[in-house]
């Protein structure tokens, strides 16, 4: 009987060896592929968040902010000489004419009415007189109940139907009251929801999902469908969760993801809502690409075991031929078989934060990046020079032209300034709307207006599609001397306000500027 020993036996520990190895792999990978799920969960998470500050600083943060700064402005200018009194009693084709020309700086307002405090009242666009508008009061109205706070503040109404358009529309309004402290009436803006839901209809959001705004009771203010406005579409429940300024919660009855931003006047919140199936199906995809790679490099972990063991056994009977017959013969070379899963990780997280802090639509950088860049310059008090640019008369081109053709203003002078600033290793943001702003680093304070002016230059020149159509923008700029940034805004800005009322189509300093 042949004498066999378990000590001569190789098959056993390269079994063993191969299988401890594709345990250890097959652990590893597990362990990889659910980290690595539960990292990209979290990158679009961040994605989302980014999206929905975006959304509500960029859209409808400027929006509010463009109408307050407004309004402001026209109550301090009825509030004095009893000019709402002229204008509402005395002269009424004055009055009309300076409130539509009010209307035509905001594109977002519908109406504007202009009251004082006995009732009697002044609208642009004028009603024409009928049976119906005889009967209105606007004493009833909430935006001239609400004078009686006598708040210099600016002030929402909730959401209403207008008594003439018979639209949803919310009022921003506020007294009008005299230097002495005396109220003399009302200003109020009806904005034209149905106007700023169909903008947003243009934005495009990192993954399939609704966005809108809502006040603090659910109800929607805004929405890309209007037959949405004022419908309840956030329970009370997951309202009382969103106490932060910004952040997201996940509602595990409807299976949705809220990423929020909230307001404080008015009290409304910007919301991103995303279903969790739609993050899991991407997360899903993207795994399974890190999982077919592991499943690929496994399979050949087990033929190269199976190939090792075959060829070790060949090998040792070459050796006992050899031993038996004296003949040396060369043993089968192992051929080693490398599979490698290349991963895009970080391309595709460089994907993310390049879609976060630019602008889709002009390519220049957004609100985010400008809001970063700064404070990093002021943080480290660089100097440099602040100019703010706005497009004259984009209403009337997208009211002539169609949005469409709104969006390819934007897209060309947006080109325009990045081609003569980009060589110049200098920024331009998009601001917001049809606002760009574009900061000027310590070595361009004496060359940035030289920038600007040639950059107005290029624009007002350039040859468009439409034969009748011809575009210009006015700028305000102004150099940072250690103020307060919302100082320093507010001066730029009053010298874009200037540049508007001289005519358009110009460049104004500020007054601090050196």
């Amino acid at each position: 009987m042949p004498v066999h020993s378990r000590k001569l036996s190789f098959t056993t520990p390269i079994l063993v060896s191969f299988a401890g190895i594709l345990i250890g792999f097959v652990l590893i990978a597990v362990f990889i592929t659910l980290t690595q799920r539960k990292d990209f969960v979290e990158d679009y998470h961040k994605i989302n968040s980014n999206f929905t500050h975006n959304l509500a600083v960029n859209y409808t943060e400027s929006i509010l902010r463009e109408n307050d700064h407004i309004l402001g402005r026209a109550v301090t200018f009825f509030s004095r000489n009893d000019q709402l009194g002229n204008m509402v009693n005395v002269d009424r084709e004055k009055g009309l004419q300076v409130l539509m020309q009010l209307q035509n700086l905001m594109p977002n307002v519908s109406a504007i009415s202009l009251a004082d405090s006995q009732g009697k009242y002044l609208r642009a666009p004028e009603v024409l007189a009928s049976d119906s508008s005889k009967l209105f009061d606007p004493r009833i109205r909430p935006w001239f109940v609400g004078q009686a706070q006598a708040s210099t503040l600016s002030r929402y109404t909730s959401p209403y139907t207008d008594y003439f358009t018979h639209h949803p529309t919310i009022t921003i309004y506020r007294p009008v009251i005299t230097p002495e402290g005396r109220l003399k009436g009302t200003l109020a803006f009806h904005l034209d929801l149905t106007a700023m839901g169909y903008t947003l209809r243009q934005m495009v959001s990192p993954v399939q999902g609704e966005f809108f705004v809502v006040e603090r009771d659910g109800k929607v203010v805004l929405h890309p469908d209007t037959s949405a406005l004022f419908k309840p579409y956030v329970s009370e429940e997951l309202m009382a969760k969103m106490t932060s300024g910004e952040g997201h919660t996940y509602d595990r009855k409807t299976g949705y993801w809220y990423y929020y931003y909230a307001f404080t006047n008015p009290d409304w919140l910007v919301i991103y809502r995303v279903s969790n199936t739609t993050l899991t199906d991407i997360t899903r995809h993207e795994t399974n690409i890190v999982s077919w790679g592991f499943a690929l490099a496994a399979i050949v972990i087990i033929l190269f075991g199976l190939y090792l063991r075959h060829a070790s056994r060949t090998v040792l009977m070459n050796i006992i031929n050899a031993i038996k017959t004296g003949e040396v013969n060369q043993a089968p070379r192992l051929e080693a078989m490398l599979s490698k899963a290349i991963l895009k990780n970080k391309e595709r997280e460089r994907d993310y934060v390049r879609q976060a802090t630019v602008d889709a639509l002009t390519g220049c950088k957004n609100r985010r990046a400008f809001d970063s860049d700064i404070a990093a310059l002021m943080k480290e008090h660089q100097p440099f020079a602040l100019a703010l640019v706005d497009i004259d008369n984009f209403k009337s081109i997208n009211d002539t032209w169609g949005h469409l053709s709104g969006d390819i203003v934007l897209r060309n002078v947006a080109r325009e300034g990045i081609q003569v600033m980009q060589p110049q290793h200098i920024s331009v943001y998009r601001y917001g709307g049809e606002e760009f702003a574009v900061v000027f680093p310590a070595e361009h304070l004496e060359t940035a207006f030289g920038l600007l002016e040639e950059w107005r230059l290029q624009v007002a020149e350039r040859t468009w599609r439409e034969e009748a159509l011809h575009v210009t923008f006015s700028a305000g700029l102004g150099e940072w001397h250690f103020e307060p940034l919302e100082q320093l805004i507010g001066s730029v800005d009053e010298a874009l306000y200037k540049a508007k009322q001289q005519g358009k189509n110009r460049i104004l300093l500020t007054s601090t500027h050196s």
